[in-house]
């Protein structure tokens, strides 16, 4: 057999070995599962022919034993797994604490308002204030259901109260025929009357003297209708480049505080329409008024819904 060397797969040990014919020791390593056999008197051995090949170094033989140790060592780590890495969080990766949304603010809830069915057994009355709301609502039911209006314009407390002959009256009309404020829930079979005025009052008249008015037109209406709910509306606001000495919100605010104070004490409902309306200055804001360069005092429709909201919120509350 020629050849330096012999190479023995899967071998279990080393050895060594002694050959006999040569009388030269042969070493055997298993490197692995790699036996490596090595001659170091002769590279390549005398076959058995007797052919003879050239001596080599001993220094040579070490050198290739070193070589195939190194290569079985190699051929071994490559049969290895290789280690598992272990998972790494990406450093582009935030926190899970810090991917957790804002909290964010609890959304408020709109108060309930009661169906506009409850208002279809009542009656409003009042000036051209009122009449924008009765305008605003004749068009569609979902608003105050089928409530009616008893109004005219420039109505007040005090011209209220006058003769339905009187030739300075303004009494409003019903199907076609003038009638008394204080005859509204009469008329109409209304259950329930809601009154609004004074600003046709307040700057001519004053405060006391208008509240005096009210509470007369109030004592006519239950002559009439014992059974009829009262319904005192404030006094609306008017925007504040309107005001003046002789009307203003100030004086309008006087007069709601005695028409509370008076419904308080008699068992009337008072409904305060005036802050649902004005900024923070008590002014009616002008988004909610059809003339801001006018009198200053009527509604839009967007000052119309909130009141209509208003009155429907009121009514859910039970007054």
């Amino acid at each position: 057999m020629g050849g330096g060397f012999v190479l023995v797969g899967l071998a279990d040990g080393g050895e060594e070995a002694k050959d006999f014919c040569s009388g030269v020791w042969i070493f055997t390593r298993l490197y692995g599962k790699i036996a490596v056999t090595i001659r170091p008197d002769r590279l390549p051995l005398i076959d058995f022919y007797g052919k003879e090949v050239y001596e080599m170094k001993r220094i040579l033989a070490f050198v290739l034993l070193m070589t195939l140790c190194a290569a079985a060592l190699c051929a071994c780590g490559q049969n290895d797994p290789a280690p598992t890495e272990e998972p790494t969080a990406s450093l582009t990766e935030a926190p899970a604490a810090a991917l957790t949304e804002a909290p964010t603010e609890p959304e408020t809830q709109a108060p309930p308002m009661a169906d506009p069915s409850w208002f279809d057994d009542a009656v409003f009355v009042g000036d051209s204030i009122t009449s924008a709301l009765d305008y605003f609502c004749a068009a569609d039911p979902d608003m105050l259901g089928y409530a009616q209006f008893v109004c005219a314009d420039s109505l007040s407390y005090h011209n209220a109260l006058w003769d339905i002959d009187n030739e300075s009256a303004v009494h409003p009309t019903y199907q076609g025929e003038t009638v008394l404020a204080e005859s509204a829930a009469e008329i109409t079979g209304a259950r329930k009357i809601f009154i609004m005025m004074g600003v046709n009052d307040i700057g001519t008249y004053g405060a006391d003297d208008t509240m005096e008015c009210a509470a007369e037109l109030a004592q006519r209406i239950l002559l009439r209708s014992p059974d009829v709910q009262i319904y005192f509306q404030s006094t609306t606001p008017m925007v504040a480049e309107q005001e003046s000495g002789w009307l203003n919100n100030g004086k309008i605010q006087d007069f709601n505080a005695q028409l509370k104070a008076y419904c308080e004490e008699n068992g009337y409902h008072y409904i305060d329409l005036y802050h649902q309306l004005c900024d923070e200055s008590g002014a009616l804001r002008v988004d909610y008024c059809s003339d801001p360069d006018g009198q200053g005092i009527h509604f839009n429709t967007d000052g119309c819904t909130v009141w209509v909201n208003y009155l429907r919120t009121v009514a859910a509350d039970g007054q």
